[in-house]
């Protein structure tokens, strides 16, 4: 039963800083270079011209830090489905030596 709530509390937690860390990346980047972008169309006085390239520039930065994040995540799922995998093996081996101690002997000898 512990088990089973380590696991939910574990995806729960893996869940909520995957949206923590989209939403920084996708609102840092914009901000950041957006700002940076605004700040440099104010000083040369050129109009939107260069915010349009930096809110574009942010927008190929937040597609790679969360096709970093996602390939990340998902190298996570696949340990965990084998590491699953792996333990219900294991289990149901330990069942079937519980359950059939006679062939287990007659192996043995």
């Amino acid at each position: 039963m512990k088990d089973k709530q380590t696991h939910k509390q574990d995806a729960k937690q893996l869940a909520l800083s995957f949206v923590a860390y989209s939403s920084a990346s996708i609102f840092g980047p914009l901000l950041i270079i957006g700002g940076i972008g605004w700040l440099f169309d104010k000083w040369l006085d050129t109009g939107p011209l260069i915010l349009i390239i930096s809110v574009f520039i942010a927008f190929i930065v937040t597609n790679i830090l969360l096709f970093k994040k996602i390939k990340m995540i998902n190298k996570l799922i696949d340990k965990y489905k084998y590491q699953s995998l792996e333990k219900a093996k294991q289990e149901s081996s330990r069942e079937d030596e519980q359950d059939n101690p006679e062939k287990n002997q007659n192996i043995n000898k």
